[in-house]
């Protein structure tokens, strides 16, 4: 039973890390948009030429998408991995 107990324990940190990377995906994501917005009313200040303009907000939506997107997905299979052990404790389970 002290397996089973620590299996579960396992389950419970998976799953509360799976929505801490899911929450830091859209973070990401919105600290993203943030950036864009800053970064286009500087250039629509004139305060950056177009090549730089064009740069910086390129720039931060690839580096938004591919940083929020890994995090949020690492969430995802974190927890499809907690689910998928969960089940094979309680199948292997002598409780059962």
């Amino acid at each position: 039973m002290e397996r089973q107990a620590r299996i579960s324990a396992k389950v419970g940190q998976a799953r509360e890390a799976e929505g801490v990377l899911k929450w830091l995906g859209w973070s990401v994501a919105v600290l993203g948009a943030i950036g864009i917005a800053v970064f286009a009313g500087l250039w629509a200040a004139g305060d950056l030429n177009a090549e730089q303009g064009i740069s910086l907000i390129l720039g931060t939506a690839l580096t938004t998408v591919l940083s929020g997107a890994t995090a949020y997905a690492s969430g995802v299979n974190l927890g499809l991995g907690a689910e998928r052990l969960d089940l094979a404790a309680r199948d292997a389970s002598p409780d059962r």
